[in-house]
């Protein structure tokens, strides 16, 4: 509801000399603010903040009567009550000086130079000159005076510390007949109790009061920590009819405070917490409301005692300060706003020795806009860090300013329809409308790039618009009306109307333009009382016209100047407090609580509006008082539903928020068109807010057609409508509503119905200096807005109470938002959380039942693996214990070709599983995505296999049996052994406990198609029984010797061999060498199926080395037997257009018969070592990288030859160790002359450097695409 902003003001008061600032107190229009010292008395004006008047007192006065203490403004600022410290009372009086015009006249310099060119600067505000001068004294007989309450324009109350409550009249003489005596006065729990006891104890007097008429009574405090609260059965308060009733569950209260709109009294204690009561209709006791306390979120320590409590003018928020210092606000049922000890005083501040807000007197200005606060100044060692209470001199306090914004909804509360945030303030408007919510469309290619492809998926995301927008009241309109006390935005957000002090004023979002009165008498002439909001293009408004006054209803056009010609007037009789509107329906509350109802209709020929009165309700019988009624809403929710589609001839519902009490007033139409009501219906209680949806949308009847309320610290609360299904007969004992509760963590301000949203705002600081000597020494104030998804909280709320269908019904109408799956994420994390860590047995779980809900959406295998990936493995054993296996749904994600969350359940089963289970599910993933053509995520596979650590394959997890989920220690990684490469080779993985032949190799289960299912089938690997860190002599024999003999036989190899298949160094191990040959094969499949540009893509994203590799297969799957076709292929695959028959014939003749064919190819050089810096989108496309290895055999044919047959013998035992299933085809003497000679001319190889670098789009291979491109085409002639 209110929100510090920008920083606390540091105001300037004259030189006080040795004395100290004591209080600051308003006035009851809170213009006027007096600030009293120990001798002295001071009048400020709030805006300006300028001094008027101040009264110093002389040295025998203090000497005579004490020094000042507490003050006390009459209600028409007429006089001031000052109490001594000798138990004295003076009273001032204010009086205007008639033959001054004003104070702070500004009068422009007669040079032309020192002019002021705008009319801003100068100040308009009259501020008038007063007088102020003790008219009157008396001597208080009984004690020293510990309170002074204003009860009547004529009258006040004393408290002494003589155990009396004394009256005294304005004009300083004392009426005895109603001093109150607390041992004459009865106390007890309630007024039902017969036996009440009056208090006994000596010594026992009020060091705390306030007294509020709709109440009912006074709240005291005593010096021994008890509480209560004085009432009568008149507000006369005869001695002989005053009851005392005691404050139960508290000993330690400090100080008091009421708010007079919800009827609640709150008592500080010294425990640092706020306690508020409600007075029991049914038994009149004290009942507890809340409790205002802040947890150890927001401050770990304790603050101390409570020293002051203060109300806002509406009753919207509270106050609390404390005596070691620091301030903080709730809400009106304890929801918390702010808190000071939160703030970022810097690194020289330690706020639990020394806070810089230590507050001894505090009041609200104008509208709440202002917190006037004296505090104790600078007393802070830098050195010591300490606080020397006893070394402050006398004038050691300052004043400070601290201003707020605050919600529309506090005074304006028909507001809570529209699904705009905006906050006001005092001369502008922050706002940051339901438009700032954009959708954001991120384009993603199938392939993560657009480098060869042009397939995009859209994906929706929700970004908020944390900026606000800042609209300054034009200086025309806030000079003379400063502040802005109602505004109002229409529901398009694109008009907003306030009004000041007098008049209104509206500004347009589209052209940014305010439009004023014209004639400023008319802006002067009414006063804006009872709201204001926006119908179509009009302005309502409930005001009182001076000229005539007159209370009245008043329309003004956006689209015509403001001026009451174009205005349509309906005069009233009684002030109106509330409006609101639904459609075309107003309804409106008076000042004699009566509720009335009005029929809308706009002439559009004649451009006025017909205004019928449709019913007037007398509501006096459900308030004490027409104050206390907090709001009226007009809405089409009843108790009952029949179905979806309403029937438009039942007539709309009243809801009234009765200082907190929500009640529904139903009506019905009886006798043709008379309207009746039917008795009303308590909905709630402790309701601060009510949102109504405008509009109701039959695709989300159960969050259109619902009533919101936020209940403080009590939480959320949402009135849901429980249709019945098609078809089902209705049952009687069912309950056509449900009321549902929940928590939030933001303050609610506005909520987007059809979006599942919440908009609030927060507060926040930022220190711009850090030295205790600046004014800006104190942290900056700063909004922020703040958002939370509500619909899991629904749901949640509906399966406990075994409604699942409706959460169904709810759940399927919002599966188009695009933060659903967040949603249920949310649902199944919440229900986890809490059940999973709970130290009792649960009873019902409902963590099944939200399995079983989330199952119904295709989102569920990603919900369950994207919950259990953002919780504690501690925690996953119950989870799945519900969900299912990990393994299943591994294969559920295979099955439905979900691959990105299967690759997610691997994380699950690597922490779950053993190391060698992970694997084969990785490597079955591997090759699903390999065939899909998922090229990111065969790359993140990749390196997931690689970082598996060898000597950790047959370890079993321990995540079952942690035995708490702190205590869950991360081992350091261990760096694997050239010993284990016996132990992992090939697809299957061999228990460590087990002994294998080191005469063989484990045979490959390799098919293209592997099923889990045969997978689960493989026997796991057993715990081992003992630590086997150190491997026995003979096991390590035997694996040095199948090392030595499994690479006997290769040949010695160039550096660059060496270091793709990485066997030299102690790090690398083979399952590199296992991942490397999967790789190669799903490349050979690739090149082999003609796929050039999926292999250029396999290439780029899995840092493949292209070339190295076609230069090895150039007698295998890049071997070309039909150079037609291929070439063909090439065309059609990259697709290249045909040469033209003139073209082809130019080259036959040119070309000649056979001889330039083969000069040609002779005379080909390709230079790929020399070249530029790649520009190239993918990196190294592997030609860079190919240095001196057989790749240059491009240049003669008859070294590409020999160096092709090396190549061939140095990979021949791989290839036949490493799949023994596949059939090599290694280049061996017998070649038949066919094969030699496309060997020697090697166009194959050509065609495959070609393809490589086409594939992975080297800017700078177009020279030899075009080389690539001539040769084929004279093959082709040929």
């Amino acid at each position: 509801m209110y929100f510090p902003i920008g920083w606390p003001k540091v105001v300037q008061v004259p030189d006080l000399g040795q004395c100290s600032l004591k209080q600051v107190k308003c006035n009851r229009d809170r213009i006027l603010v007096a600030i009293l010292t120990d001798d002295i008395l001071a009048i400020w004006f709030c805006k300006p903040c300028v001094p008027i008047v101040f009264h110093r007192r002389n040295t025998e006065s203090l000497s005579k009567f004490g020094t000042n203490i507490i003050a006390e403004w009459k209600p028409d600022s007429s006089k001031i009550v000052v109490a001594t410290s000798e138990g004295h009372l003076l009273l001032y009086t204010l009086n205007v000086i008639s033959n001054q015009k004003g104070l702070y006249i500004q009068t422009d310099s007669p040079h032309a130079n020192l002019r002021r060119d705008s009319a801003e600067l100068f100040i308009k505000e009259t501020i008038p000159p007063l007088s102020l001068q003790i008219t009157e004294e008396a001597l208080v007989w009984d004690g020293k005076i510990t309170g002074i309450v204003c009860i009547t324009m004529s009258e006040i109350m004393l408290s002494t510390t003589e155990n009396h409550v004394l009256r005294y009249k304005w004009d300083g003489t004392q009426n005895r007949d109603y001093t109150l005596d607390l041992r004459r006065i009865p106390f007890c729990i309630n007024q039902q109790v017969s036996k009440a006891i009056p208090i006994v104890e000596d010594n026992t007097y009020i060091i705390d009061i306030e007294y509020s008429p709709l109440v009912g009574g006074f709240s005291i405090v005593l010096n021994d920590g008890r509480a209560a609260f004085l009432t009568a059965s008149s507000l006369k308060f005869d001695p002989n009819q005053v009851q005392g009733i005691w404050a139960q569950h508290i000993e330690d209260a400090t100080c008091t405070t009421i708010n007079h709109k919800y009827r609640l009294i709150t008592f500080g204690r010294s425990n640092s917490e706020c306690i508020v009561y409600y007075v029991d209709d049914s038994t009149g006791g004290l009942e507890v409301s809340h409790n205002c306390l802040l947890s150890s979120k927001d401050y770990p320590g304790c603050p101390g005692s409570v020293g002051n409590v203060i109300w806002t003018p509406d009753g919207c928020a509270l106050v609390a300060t404390w005596q070691q210092g620091g301030l903080a606000m709730w809400s009106t049922f304890g929801a918390l706003l702010m808190c000071s000890l939160g703030w970022d005083y810097g690194l020289n501040i330690d706020i639990q020795k020394w806070n810089p807000l230590q507050i001894m007197s505090l009041d609200f200005a104008t509208e709440g806009y202002q917190l006037w606060m004296v505090r104790k100044s600078n007393t802070y060692d830098s050195e010591n860090r300490t606080v020397d209470n006893n070394n402050l001199s006398q004038n050691e306090s300052d004043l400070i300013l601290l201003d707020f914004a605050k919600s529309a909804l506090t005074i304006n509360p028909c507001m809570s329809q529209q699904s705009h945030l905006y906050l006001q303030g005092e001369d502008k408007l922050y706002i940051n409308s339901s438009e700032n919510l954009i959708k954001t469309f991120s384009e993603r290619s199938n392939r993560d790039d657009s480098v060869f492809g042009d397939n995009t998926i859209f994906t929706t995301t929700l970004a908020e618009g944390r900026q606000w927008l800042v609209i300054p009241i034009p200086s025309t309109y806030s000079a003379t009306n400063w502040p802005i006390r109602y505004s109002g935005i229409d529901i398009d957000g694109q008009n907003i109307v306030i009004a000041g002090r007098t008049g209104v004023a509206h500004y347009s979002l589209q052209t940014r333009r305010w439009k004023l009165f014209g004639n400023e008498t008319q802006e002067k002439d009414f006063i804006v009382a009872g709201g204001l909001l926006w119908w179509r293009d009009y302005i309502i408004l409930g005001c009182y016209s001076i000229i005539d006054n007159s209370d009245e209803l008043r329309f003004y056009s956006k689209e015509c100047k403001l001026d009451n010609k174009f205005a349509k007037i309906i005069p009233v009789n009684a002030p109106i407090l509330l409006i609101n509107i639904l459609q075309d329906q107003l309804i409106t509350f008076s000042s004699d609580a009566q509720v009335c109802i009005w029929r809308l209709n706009q002439n559009d020929s004649a451009g006025d509006i017909d205004l019928i009165k449709v019913q007037a309700i007398d509501a006096s019988a459900l308030a004490v008082h027409p104050a206390c009624i907090v709001s009226v809403t007009l809405t089409a929710l009843r108790t009952e539903t029949s179905g979806k589609n309403s029937n438009p001839r039942i007539p709309e519902s009243i809801v009234l928020n009765v200082s907190g009490r929500l009640l529904l007033v139903q009506r019905e139409i009886r006798k043709g068109e008379r309207f009746t009501c039917l008795m009303p219906t308590v909905l709630a209680s402790c309701v601060e807010n009510v949102w109504v949806p405008a509009i109701t949308h039959q695709e989300k009847a159960h969050l259109t057609e619902s009533l919101w309320l936020f209940c403080g610290s009590h939480g959320m609360r949402v009135w849901l409508p429980l249709y019945p299904r098609d078809g089902d007969k209705p049952h009687s004992f069912m309950s056509k509503r449900i009321m549902l509760p929940f928590h939030l963590k933001i303050y609610p301000l506005a909520i987007l119905f059809e979006d599942a949203i919440i908009l609030g705002a927060e507060n926040d600081t930022v220190l711009y200096t850090s030295d205790l000597n600046s004014p800006f020494s104190l942290p900056f104030c700063v909004l922020q807005r703040t958002s939370q998804v509500y619909l899991h909280q629904i749901l949640r709320q509906l399966i406990r109470r075994n409604l699942g269908f409706h959460a169904w019904e709810i759940a399927k109408s919002c599966m188009s938002l695009p933060y659903f799956p967040h949603s249920l994420e949310l649902l199944l994390h919440e229900v986890l959380e809490e059940e999973a860590t709970s130290k009792e047995p649960i009873p019902d779980a409902q963590l099944p039942s939200v399995i079983e809900f989330i199952m119904e959406f295709p989102v569920y295998l990603q919900t369950v693996v994207q919950c259990a990936r953002k919780t504690e493995i501690a925690l996953w054993p119950y989870l799945f214990s519900a969900a299912g296996k990990p393994k299943d749904l591994f294969q559920e994600c295979m099955d439905k070709s979900n691959l990105d969350t299967a690759a997610s359940y691997l994380i699950i089963l690597q922490n779950l599983e053993t190391s060698s289970v992970s694997r084969q599910y990785a490597t079955m993933l591997l090759n699903t995505a390999l065939n899909q053509s998922k090229w990111e995520l065969a790359k993140d596979l990749v390196r997931f296999l690689r970082a598996i650590d060898p000597n950790d394959v047959e370890s079993p997890r321990n995540s079952f049996i942690l035995p708490s989920k702190l205590n869950n220690l991360q081992t350091p990684p261990v760096s694997p052994n050239a010993e284990d490469i016996s132990v992992i080779l090939g697809n299957v993985q061999s228990s460590r406990v087990r002994s294998y032949s080191t005469t063989i190799s484990p045979k490959v289960v390799e098919k293209p198609n592997n099923s889990v299912d045969k997978m689960n089938a493989l026997q796991e690997s057993p715990k081992s029984n003992r630590k086997k860190s150190v491997p026995s002599s003979s096991n390590a024999k035997a694996d040095t010797n199948y090392v030595r003999k499994r690479f006997s036989s290769f040949k010695p190899l160039s550096s660059y061999w060496r270091n793709i298949f990485k066997l030299t160094t102690p790090n690398n191990t083979a399952e590199e060498f296992f991942i490397d040959v999967i790789l190669q094969k799903h490349a050979r499949r690739l090149l082999s199926s003609h796929r050039l540009t999926d292999l250029g893509y396999f290439a780029a994203h899995l840092d493949f080395h292209l070339v190295a590799w076609l230069a090895k297969e150039r007698d295998r799957a890049a071997r070309i037997d039909d150079f037609v076709k291929a070439l063909k292929q090439l065309h059609e695959e990259f697709q290249w257009p045909y040469p033209t028959p003139s073209t082809l014939s130019s080259r036959a003749q040119s070309l000649g018969e056979t001889q330039i064919l083969e000069d040609q190819l002779r005379s080909l050089k390709l230079d790929v070592f020399n070249y530029p810096t790649s520009s190239s989108r993918v990196g190294d496309s592997g030609y860079m990288s190919f240095q001196g290895l057989p790749g240059r055999g491009l240049i003669t044919p008859l070294s590409t030859l020999e160096q092709s047959s090396q190549i061939a013998d140095e990979i021949d035992l791989d290839l036949e160790n490493h799949s023994p299933n596949e059939k090599v085809n290694p280049t061996n003497d017998s070649s038949s002359p066919q094969e030699k000679e496309h060997l020697f001319f090697g166009a194959e190889s050509a065609a495959d450097h070609f393809s490589a670098n086409l594939n992975l789009g080297d800017a700078e291979t177009i020279s030899t695409q075009q080389s690539a491109h001539q040769i084929f085409s004279n093959l082709t002639l040929k």
